[in-house]
């Protein structure tokens, strides 16, 4: 067996190990000091809920990088460690107690800045993708930058119920790990192992009736944050590299977004409703996909969750079979055709959702009114038979 494949499985078994030890730790220490995440009247949970996982995320990712550190052939670990440290206390400071969303913004430009100035991650050709060849630097900078800020964000917003956020991850990191062994660029690919590693120990507590726990805003910026590295990266693929993947260069952006089509399809649809209603597009409410499907079908969050993580198999599937018989372009056109279905299918839950509320609002209305009926009826029987007793 190769050193590779050891060190692959052992990277995987070992994030697994830690996280499912680092995680019952946190949780004891954060319902001891009291931090605990209490519902509101958006919030999944009925109960204070432990919400620091991502604590153990930055542990063990950061420990991962001294035994994977002899395949960084470009040192990349100098900017991934400033980077993952500025996300991480501005996450736990989020989850403690709660950031002005500007904070939060320029910390998250500060942290994909110290990734974007090595030339590691310089975005210079999109390999004819829409007839476009080289990109100026400050160009392939700008997109680096708001493509990064783009899937953290979407892949924070998705963190509304138990599991969800996990299950896409691990979808998401097990194509880059692929992805990234077929380049060879095994830096990359273990890191995406360990990250698989990490969210698979971590989904046994978040989906835990006794032990739950959230990511809170500490995970799921480092997990999109790691998710915005791989993206860039595998962009700024060199021609080398590219020559050992099994599918052409051109479709780099197609394979990059059947990896994050949830989180990114979710967050377009969300943000595009809110805009057309004349509301801020950050401003919270019930829209999102996993919103939907548990409120329309009344299923638990762990359905929903692994339904959803499936569907993303699914695109990733499709995606790959099309571009192996057809160019890029009917690849495009299936993607639109998924996401219009999609879309389609989320507006009439929707509906049907709408309509089952005003059902549900007229029935209570005529109950109270019954209600109502039988107190005054009962009332006017006591008076009456007062009445009928002074006389």
């Amino acid at each position: 067996m190769q050193p590779i494949i050891i060190q692959t499985i052992a990277a995987l078994l070992v994030s697994i190990i830690g996280t499912v030890y680092l995680v019952p730790k946190i949780i004891a220490i954060v319902r001891f000091k009291k931090l605990m995440d209490k519902p509101n009247e958006r919030s999944s949970h009925k109960q204070a809920t432990p919400s620091l996982g991502g604590m153990a995320f930055f542990i063990i990712l950061i420990l991962s990088f001294y035994f994977n550190y002899t395949y960084d052939t470009y040192n990349t670990t100098v900017s991934l460690f400033p980077a993952l440290t500025v996300l991480f206390f501005l996450g736990l400071k989020d989850d403690l107690v709660v950031l002005a969303p500007t904070t939060k913004l320029i910390g998250q430009i500060a942290a994909c800045l110290f990734i974007l100035v090595n030339t590691t991650f310089e975005i210079n050709t999109f390999h004819g993708f829409f007839g476009v060849e080289a990109i100026p630097q400050w160009v392939g900078v700008g997109i680096g930058l708001f493509l990064m800020l783009a899937i953290i964000n979407a892949y924070n917003l998705i963190d509304g119920i138990d599991g969800l956020a996990a299950s896409v991850g691990i979808v998401a990191f097990s194509g880059f790990a692929v992805v990234f062994f077929f380049a060879e660029r095994y830096f990359f690919g273990l890191t995406a192992v360990v990250m698989v590693g990490i969210l698979t120990g971590f989904l046994y507590f978040n989906l835990s009736a006794k032990n739950k726990i959230f990511m809170g805003d500490t995970g799921s910026m480092l997990i999109g944050f790691m998710l915005a590295v791989m993206s860039v990266r595998f962009l700024a693929l060199d021609t080398e590299s590219l020559n050992r993947l099994p599918f052409n260069a051109i479709d780099i952006p197609i394979v990059l977004v059947s990896f994050l089509i949830i989180p990114l399809f979710d967050t377009a649809r969300v943000f595009t409703l809110r805009i057309m209603r004349g509301r801020n597009p950050f401003s919270p409410d019930r829209t999102h996909l996993h919103h939907i499907l548990v409120d329309a079908y009344r299923i638990s969050h762990r359905r929903a969750s692994f339904s959803i993580a499936i569907a993303n198999i699914v695109c990733v599937a499709i995606i790959s079979m099309i571009m192996k018989t057809s160019n890029s372009y009917v690849t495009l056109s299936v993607i639109a055709l998924l996401v219009l279905s999609a879309t389609i299918y989320l507006y009439k839950l929707r509906q049907f959702i709408s309509s089952r509320n005003i059902r549900r609002s007229i029935m209570r209305q005529r109950r109270n009114s019954m209600k109502l009926h039988r107190i005054k009826s009962v009332q006017a029987v006591e008076r009456y038979q007062h009445e009928e007793y002074q006389s």
